[in-house]
């Protein structure tokens, strides 16, 4: 769940052409379900920087468990990482997709 979107969105004129730009920040909740669509453990991220030069490396900060795991970390965490790679590949397809499109 995405939470707090802020940022500013402009259009710059250089040599003639407009340029679009926005940068935006976000946090975003997430929870880890188990089998039985259980909430086994819950958290947070922060995106600081989210904005139309971010094709090279996007900053996604893990704030830690909201609600921890009770047994073994290792599955929520596989899980976590995973969720941070596909917020990632994510952010860089809309990126490049605006990018190409303006």
């Amino acid at each position: 769940e995405v939470k707090d979107m802020t940022g500013d969105a402009s259009v710059a004129t250089t040599s003639g052409k407009k340029r679009y730009i926005f940068d935006y920040h976000c946090k975003v909740k997430y929870d880890i379900l188990d089998e039985g669509d259980d909430v086994v453990a819950s958290g947070a991220m922060k995106l600081p920087d989210i904005n139309s030069g971010s094709l090279e490396e996007l900053e996604i900060e893990v704030l830690g468990w909201k609600k921890a795991p009770k047994e073994d970390t290792s599955d929520a965490t596989e899980c976590r990482n995973a969720l941070v790679d596909e917020i990632r590949k994510s952010v860089y397809s809309f990126v490049g997709d605006f990018n190409a499109q303006y």
